[in-house]
């Protein structure tokens, strides 16, 4: 079903449907090009099989006209700009990284302001997304690549679309102060400056300096001393968190919840509309004039235990009664208390002996306890002088842990509690959580409260951050906020965001290819019933001991149905078991019988898995001789329906095996030396640019799928690469099965191949294995050392040192060649016993004793190859004959040099032929025989 109104890039365009028609409905007779790119709208209908329809409609092609050169916003002038990508999982956003990467690079005229742009309003949110921020177009590269790497840095910010719910900001307290915070935003963004500049212009007048030139002041100074002096602290919280209110204001977000902490309250008061800004700054002012005026000796400590452990204590000492309190719950076992400071000190150090965590406050009077009663008569009387209003946004109480009301919050009494009550900041989080509150941004100068909200929560919250952090660059930090936002399903304004942006074509989604195919079920034969001893690993499947001999026999079966993730291993176009499967295969038979160490492995020949079916594989060690060796050779053959027919024969109906690698285990070496690589990323060691790596090796024959493109970083040293690995999403679950996961270890092989640490090269496969020995299984990352023995014109020699993603030591390998890509190996090989899904075969068919009537035929030639069958010249003079069958011979190709000629015109002709004689209502009820001969070799010769 089509849409009658498709709209395509400009609101003035769309293409409508009227009569099976498409026509153009434009205030322009043309397309413009952006920026010289034409214009492009598609509609696709996805069905099954034969109901796809694509439709694309285009610019016909002309003088291309680039637009005036102009300033690009955003990251081109310094200003932060947030790429936005997302997926239905963590892999395909991080591919959706690397292909915007190569688009970006690819086109260095591309705006970063305007990618951004399009990538949050041209873009749908879905389950998994990331955003990079970065001020410059290196920098958003960089943050580009490191996600595509699946690397953390401080550039990306990591969101997700599940559970949505309602967001709510959080204004942090006292104690969060730091000297400078917000002059970064001041200095790149108007919108906040301006906020700033209004608020100081407020609290100026009943403050005795400046409160720019305390905020800003240089470090060291007497002004910034001041800073941490409760009239300048809490006025500064408050012109700070307001600034960044009025900027996330300003980019189209506003919360649906507001809750603060201690003065943080004042401040979600004021944007909630309760106290315009004169009347916001009069009591704030006058809050830290008199808190900081309250009787000094007081001290503050954070306890780690819960309220009913700390009341229990408070209660005990009636004596203490009056003099300490709970100041603040912000937790579960997060709670402070408040007072006269030998008590609290005395509470602290009681607390200590028995286990528990405490934390002397840094503040100048005991905030929210009995010190606070001498100043509560002057606030009241202040704060009566203000006018009050409803708020417009909700806002969380810190005195009662719920909804204020507006009778609370329009009350004077109300603010003066707020002074001397307990801060209930964790009940305020939890009530959010009720109300449905998923999302939870800190408007302060660093990320205090955001650890308090993570150990208040029932379930994982779906965004929690900070607007502002200390030690990294604000303008940026605030740009990830309101990307992360944006994740959540809001609905920021970019065009306020990134002015002077505009829309440009950004790369198609990065769809994952994946299966959806049932694997097959596992036999349930059982191998004990068949005398036989059962192997628990992927690639084998039973094991017998020949009788009256210490040789053994392991046997298994492999197919693309039944090992999926081999189809992501070909070369040349050929599905190959790796080498390292190989290896891995001698490596477990071994095991089994004692000799885990694989002492050489030599390649014979490719063992190719067909397209459709499997192969039988075979795998023999022979009797060890007097220091313990034992040879070891693995075979194959196709497993076809001739074999499965005559399964009953001793030759399993006569295919033939192949030997793939023969050599010898012995037992392992335990004093051999088991190095680890805990030094990582190793010293002095330059790192390769992996940038496109899977590419050139696909130019150069090795086609590598999702399960073997685990090759994540690379270096190089003198003489040495090293190389981290890991099993990409898919396979990862199978790693315990194994001892070394083929995929896992053939990645870090990765690394020797041309196009990946060097630009050019020979193609080359493995050869020979020696001296190959495992030392833990089922490793799902690995650090790799691979260190250069050897190389010239025909080889490669390497030895390999092995280690999990910590260090520890997994494998080692003292040799491993690699040879020349023969790509006439791989054919052979791929062409050797495979049979196809049609065999051809010819039966003899007896002639009937009596010859079938020719009634009704008629020939279509100039001569009949059947004398009693009338022949005519064309089909107009068949149809007037009546013919109910048609014969009809086409010209025999010749030989030799004019084959290929003659079979295009052959086929040409036939073709014709046959849509003549189809398109004929006349022979509706006849039916055409085609004659050929010579096409197809019936019998030897």
């Amino acid at each position: 079903l089509l849409p009658r109104t498709l709209h395509v890039d400009e609101p003035s365009k769309h293409v409508d449907w009227e009569s099976g028609a498409i026509s153009l409905l434009a205030e322009e007779r043309e397309w413009k090009a952006a920026e010289g790119r034409p214009r492009r709208a598609g509609i696709s209908s996805f069905g099954i099989s034969g109901t796809n329809a694509h439709i694309i409609i285009e610019q016909a092609p002309g003088t291309p006209s680039r637009t005036p050169e102009r300033p690009g916003p955003g990251a081109d002038a310094g200003t932060p700009v947030p790429w936005i990508v997302s997926g239905r999982s963590q892999a395909a956003v991080r591919a959706q990284a690397e292909r915007l990467h190569e688009y970006v690079t690819a086109d260095p005229d591309l705006a970063p302001a305007d990618i951004g742009y399009s990538l949050a309003t041209a873009r749908g949110v879905l389950e998994h997304g990331a955003a990079v921020t970065g001020s410059t177009r290196g920098a958003l590269l960089a943050g580009l690549q490191a996600l595509a790497n699946g690397e953390s840095t401080p550039a990306v910010v990591r969101g997700t679309s599940d559970r949505p719910g309602r967001t709510a900001f959080l204004f942090t307290g006292q104690g969060s102060q730091r000297l400078g915070m917000g002059r970064e935003l001041y200095e790149s963004s108007p919108v906040f400056a301006r906020a700033l500049d209004a608020v100081c212009g407020h609290l100026d007048t009943a403050l005795p300096r400046p409160l720019k030139d305390v905020l800003f002041a240089a470090e060291g100074s007497q002004d910034a001393e001041l800073l941490d002096r409760t009239v300048f602290t809490q006025a500064a919280l408050f012109a700070v968190e307001t600034a960044l209110f009025r900027w996330f204001e300003h980019h189209g977000v506003t919360p649906d919840y507001l809750q603060g902490h201690s003065i943080g309250e004042v401040t979600a008061a004021h944007v909630a509309g309760v106290l315009d800004l004169p009347d916001a700054a009069a009591l704030v002012a006058a809050r830290g004039r008199l808190m900081q005026s309250a009787p000094a000796g007081g001290a503050m400590a954070a306890i780690e235990a819960t309220e009913d452990e700390v009341r229990q204590v408070l209660d005990a000492r009636a004596g203490d009664a009056g003099t300490v309190a709970i100041a603040g719950v912000n937790g579960p076992r997060a709670v402070v208390i408040s007072g006269d400071a030998p008590v609290v000190d005395e509470l602290a150090a009681a607390w200590k002996e028995q286990g528990v965590r405490t934390k002397r406050l840094t503040v100048s009077h005991a905030f929210h306890s009995p010190h606070m009663d001498v100043v509560l008569e002057e606030f009241v009387e202040l704060a009566s002088k203000l006018t009050f209003h409803a708020p417009r946004i909700p806002v969380v109480s810190n005195v009662t842990g719920t909804l204020a009301t507006e009778e609370e919050l329009t009350s004077p009494d109300y603010w003066a509690r707020h002074i001397r009550e307990a801060v209930r900041f964790h009940d305020g989080i939890r009530h959010l959580e009720e109300q449905g509150v998923t999302d939870f941004i800190e408007l302060g100068p660093d990320g205090v409260l955001t650890a308090l909200v993570q150990n208040s929560l029932t379930e994982e919250a779906g965004a929690l951050a900070p607007a502002l952090r200390r030690g990294r660059p604000e303008p940026e930090t605030t740009m990830g906020v309101l990307a992360l936002l944006r994740m959540r399903g809001a609905t920021p304004d970019w065009a306020a965001a990134l002015p002077g942006a505009r829309r440009v074509p950004l790369p198609s989604y990065a769809f994952r290819h994946g299966r959806y195919w049932l694997d097959a079920p596992a036999a349930d034969t059982d191998a004990a019933g068949l005398g036989l001893d059962a192997v628990t690993h992927p690639l084998l499947g039973a094991a017998v001991r020949r009788a009256g001999r210490d040789e053994y026999m392991f046997t298994g079966r492999l197919s693309l149905r039944t090992h999926p993730w081999l189809a992501d291993h070909a070369v040349s176009g050929t599905v190959l078991v790796p080498a390292t499967g190989l290896l891995e295969l001698a490596a477990r038979a071994g095991e089994q019988v004692g000799s885990e160490r694989v002492e050489e492995l030599t390649l014979a020949a490719p063992l190719v898995l067909p397209e459709r079916g499997g192969i039988q594989v075979q795998l023999s060690l022979g009797t060890p001789d007097d220091e313990g060796r034992r040879t070891v050779e693995i075979h194959s053959r196709p497993e076809s329906t001739e074999s499965r027919e005559n399964a009953d024969r001793a030759d399993g109906g006569g295919a033939e095996w192949v030997l793939h690698a023969h050599g010898s285990l012995v037992v392992a070496d335990g004093a051999a030396s088991r190095e680890g690589l805990m030094v990582w990323p190793p010293a002095g060691a330059v790192e390769v640019d992996l940038a496109g790596a899977y590419e050139r090796l696909a130019d150069l024959g090795y086609g590598y799928g999702p399960a073997f493109r685990g090759l994540r970083r690379v270096w190089r040293g003198e003489g040495e690469l090293f190389a981290e690995v890991v099993l990409p999403e898919g396979v990862r679950e199978e790693a315990g099965r194994f001892l070394l996961h083929p995929a896992l270890l053939d990645a870090a092989l990765h690394t020797l191949l041309p196009g990946v640490t060097e630009e050019t090269g020979q193609a080359r496969l493995p050869f020979s294995w020696a001296g190959a020995q495992v030392h833990a299984v089922g490793a799902a990352a690995l650090r790799v050392r691979l260190t250069l023995t050897g190389t010239d014109a025909e080889t490669l020699e390497a030895s390999l040192l092995v280690a999990d993603g910590v260090g520890v030591p997994v494998a080692s390998v003292d040799s491993l060649v690699l040879r020349p890509l023969s790509k006439d190996a791989v054919r052979t090989a791929a062409s050797a016993g495979r049979e196809g899904l049609y065999p051809m075969a010819w039966a003899e068919v007896p002639l009937p004793e009596e010859p079938a009537g020719t009634s009704g035929w008629a020939v279509l030639g100039a001569t009949s190859p059947l004398g009693s069958v009338p022949s005519y010249p064309d089909l107009d003079a068949v149809a007037e004959a009546g013919a109910e069958t048609v014969l009809w011979s086409p010209a025999t190709a010749g030989t030799g040099d004019g084959l290929a000629a003659d079979s295009r015109t052959a086929l040409k002709d036939t073709l014709l032929t046959v849509q003549a004689f189809l398109g004929d209502v006349r022979f509706e009820g006849s039916r055409l025989v085609v004659v050929t001969r010579g096409a197809v070799e019936v019998v030897s010769g």
